[in-house]
Order: structure tokens, then sequence, then C-alpha cells
């Protein structure tokens, strides 16, 4: 029951952890796409950016942790790669698939914010299918390298904190010496 529970711990502790690392580096990347260019050209001020960010930021890690706590990741590319050797090509399939779940709803819901967004303020703006695309490119492609490198060093890091041979709390599981009567 205990190694459930961790089991449950580390799934929800991923789906936190690379929920947050997505969502601040998306925002960033969907922000720079889109926003950055015009204000550059001056056709939006500097710090809508700052308005953009927080508001991207807060969808992309509803939509993150919504999908991490939905969908079992860890099952998903488990049952995908069943067949692979571990090896990068086994880690590569992974990665990709995590990045073809996530990225493809966030990006699409980011930039539909931002386009309803745009159209409220009455701020002239390209179509939406023009502001989707480069920003899904560079999207699952920032996506693709985030998950690549640091879902297997926070998955490292949460079983050992909660895997087997941890205590009920997390951390090292501690054996006390008996006390030898002198």
């Amino acid at each position: 029951m205990e190694n459930k529970n961790n089991m449950k711990k580390i799934g929800l502790m991923m789906s936190l952890y690379m929920s947050l690392l997505m969502s601040v580096f998306m925002t960033i990347t969907g922000v720079c796409t889109g926003m950055l260019p015009n204000v550059i050209k001056g056709n939006i001020p500097p710090q809508a950016l700052i308005g953009s960010f927080i508001s991207g930021f807060i969808i992309s890690f509803v939509i993150s942790m919504l999908i991490g706590l939905i969908i079992p990741m860890h099952k998903v590319t488990q049952a995908a790669t069943k067949n692979m050797k571990p090896g990068l090509g086994k880690k590569c399939i992974e990665s990709l698939l995590s990045d073809l779940i996530y990225t493809p709803l966030i990006s699409v819901m980011m930039v539909a914010f931002a386009y309803f967004q745009n159209q409220r303020s009455g701020m002239p703006g390209p179509p939406y299918i023009v502001m989707l695309i480069p920003s899904l490119i560079a999207c699952f492609i920032v996506g693709y390298i985030l998950i690549f490198i640091f879902q297997p060093i926070f998955m490292r890091s949460l079983i050992r904190k909660y895997g087997p041979g941890a205590g009920p709390e997390g951390g090292p599981h501690i054996v006390e010496p008996h006390n030898k009567e002198k």
C-alpha cells in the first residue's frame, strides 16, 4: 500500500514539476514568437509582455496540470516503447510522445487566448492560423528539448525521494540499529 501511495506521489510531483517547467518556457517562447516582433515594431507597448506572460503562464500551467493528472504519461510512453531497448532511441520516442500530447493543446489555447485578447482590445493582428503556426513550431522544439533533458532528471530525483527504499514521508528509509546491552 505504501509503495502505491509513493507512486501516486511521484506521478503528482512529476506533473507539478513538468507543468511548472513547461509553462514557464512555453509561455516565454509563445510571447517571444507572438508579441516580441510587434513590440520591436512599436505596435505593442513593452509592458504588455508582462501581462501576456502572466496570463499565458496561468493558462499553460492549468492545462499542463490537467493533462498530467488525466493522462498517465509514464504508462503511455511505456506502452508505446515496450518493445524498444533502453537507450537514446527509446528516450527520444518517449520525449516525442510527451511533446505531442502537451504542446499542441498548450499552444492552441495560449494562441487562442492571445488572438481573442487582441480582437477584444481592437489591436490589429494577423489571422489566428498565422499566429499559431510559428508559435506551435517553436513550442514543439522547445518542449521536446525540455522534456528530453528534464523529465529523466525529475524522475530520478523523485524516485530517490519517494521510490523503493524511501521512508513513509519520503527520503531514505532509516533503519535504527538495535540497542545492545553492555
